[in-house]
């Protein structure tokens, strides 16, 4: 058995490619979006000061109509708070907030929420396309912003 170098380079990336995700289509998107029922997840985070960071894990803010959920981690610099914090600042559920969205003629959404039952998190600041790309800008009270890219996709 002799193997050339194209048939194996052919199988090894055969055997090693990722298995393809299935991806909602912009009109499902769109509809999630409308209805207030998506899921952020985050696959980068850029820090205001430092590097940006590739994540690893499952990093995501669910959005419905009355809830939202965020698991986000933070980098970034505090500039009060307690010493002993171990959990990320958002990482957090509220019942109690406010949405505000405007859509543009190009299928762009700007969507605003704000908890307010939540003192550590003025705004989570959101950029979602049709096509499933997404950008959130987090505002705090008392740590510097982060901002993160990822994807949308419909919510469950």
């Amino acid at each position: 058995m002799y193997f050339t170098a194209a048939s194996l380079l052919i199988f090894m990336q055969t055997a090693c490619s990722p298995a393809k995700q299935v991806t909602a289509s912009s009109e499902e998107i769109v509809q999630a979006i409308t209805n207030d029922n998506w899921v952020f997840v985050a696959d980068r985070a850029l820090p205001q000061r430092g590097r940006s960071r590739n994540l690893t894990g499952q990093y995501e803010v669910r959005c419905s109509r009355d809830t939202l959920i965020a698991h986000l981690p933070y980098f970034g610099r505090a500039y009060s708070g307690p010493i002993t914090e171990t959990r990320s600042p958002l990482d957090f559920k509220t019942t109690d907030l406010t949405i505000s969205k405007e859509q543009n003629d190009k299928g762009r959404w700007k969507i605003t929420i704000s908890p307010k039952d939540y003192r550590e998190v003025q705004s989570f600041d959101f950029i979602l396309f049709s096509n499933g790309s997404a950008q959130l800008n987090v505002q705090l009270t008392s740590r510097s912003p982060i901002s993160f890219n990822g994807s949308v996709k419909p919510g469950k």
